[in-house]
C-alpha cells in the first residue's frame, strides 16, 4: 500500500514510480511470457512500421497467465484503489516490446483523450499501471512524461493517429506542447526492472525511439473504476475490455508457480 507521501506526490505529478515492486525471479517469468507473446502472429500484435518486431501486443491477459495474474496482482492493484477510491476492472493491458535498434517511439499524448472520445470512458477516473520489464535508463528510450499535466483534465488540441490495427492515439500539437513543457517541464521514467510507474490516465507523455542494442519492455495494467465503464464499443475488445467486473486482488505470490 501507498503511503501519504507517496499518495502527494501522485497527486501533484500524476505519476509515481515505486522502484523494486517485483523481484528479479517474477520480473524473469514476465520477460519469458512478453517474449511469447511478441513472436506469435496474432491480431492483436502490432508489428513496428519496419516489420523487425512487436511494436504492441495488446490484451494479452487474456490468454497469456503471467499476464493474467500480473492484471489482479495485489501490488498493482491495491495501491491503483488507493488512488482511484472505487473497485476497478481492466479496461486493457498493453505489452510495449521496444525491442531496440530503432523501434519504439510515441508521439506525446494523453490516454484518457481516446478512451473518453472512442470508448466513451464519461470521466477520468483510469490509471495506466507501467511494469518495467527491462531497466531503463537514459539510452534506450524511456518513458517520457510532464509532471502535473494531469492537471489539465481532457485536452481537445489532439489529432487523432491510427494504427494497422485500430488502436487510436491523439498527437498533441506542438504549440499546446511547448506551453505545457514550460510549466513542468519532462520527467524520464526510469528505473530497474521490476520497478512499477503508476500514472493517472489525463497525463501527457511519450517517448523518442530506442537506438540503442537494449530492448526495454513495459507492460500497461491500465485500470477504470468500476463506476465510470466503457459506454461505446468501437474497438475490438483487446483495445477495450468490456467486462466491467470488479478485480479481485489474486495472492501476492501469485506469479511464482508459472514458469519461464
Amino acid at each position: 500500500m501507498l503511503d501519504k507521501s507517496q499518495i502527494r506526490r501522485y497527486e501533484q505529478d500524476g505519476a509515481l514510480l515505486v522502484d523494486g515492486v517485483f523481484d528479479a525471479g517474477e520480473v524473469e517469468i514476465l520477460r519469458a511470457a512478453g517474449d511469447r507473446i511478441a513472436h506469435q502472429e496474432r491480431a492483436n500484435v502490432t508489428p513496428e512500421a519496419a516489420g523487425s518486431s512487436a511494436r504492441m501486443v495488446h490484451g494479452a491477459h487474456a490468454y497469456e497467465p503471467a499476464f493474467t495474474q500480473l492484471c489482479r496482482h495485489p501490488r498493482l492493484i491495491e495501491p491503483a484503489m488507493q488512488l482511484i477510491g472505487t473497485g476497478l476492472y481492466v479496461h486493457q493491458s498493453r505489452l510495449n516490446y521496444n525491442a531496440g535498434l530503432g523501434t519504439g517511439g510515441f508521439d506525446w499524448h494523453q490516454d484518457y483523450s481516446t478512451w473518453h472520445n472512442i470508448d466513451g470512458l464519461a470521466e477520468p477516473r483510469a490509471m495506466m499501471i507501467a511494469v518495467f520489464l527491462d531497466d531503463v535508463d537514459a539510452t534506450n528510450g524511456p518513458l517520457l512524461y510532464i509532471p502535473g499535466s494531469h492537471n489539465e483534465g481532457l485536452i481537445d488540441d489532439f489529432e487523432p493517429v491510427e494504427d494497422a490495427t485500430g488502436n487510436v492515439l491523439m498527437k498533441l500539437s506542438a504549440n499546446r506542447l511547448r506551453q505545457m513543457v514550460e510549466r513542468g517541464g519532462i520527467v524520464a521514467g526510469t528505473g530497474r526492472a521490476g520497478s512499477v510507474l503508476f500514472m493517472h490516465c489525463n497525463l501527457v507523455h511519450g517517448s523518442s525511439a530506442n537506438i540503442s542494442p537494449r530492448r526495454r519492455s513495459l507492460f500497461y495494467v491500465n485500470v477504470n473504476s468500476v463506476e465510470n465503464p466503457q459506454t461505446t464499443f468501437k474497438r475490438a475488445e483487446y483495445h477495450a475490455g468490456s467486462d466491467f467486473s470488479p478485480i479481485i486482488p489474486a495472492d501476492d505470490g501469485c506469479l511464482l508457480p508459472l514458469t519461464v
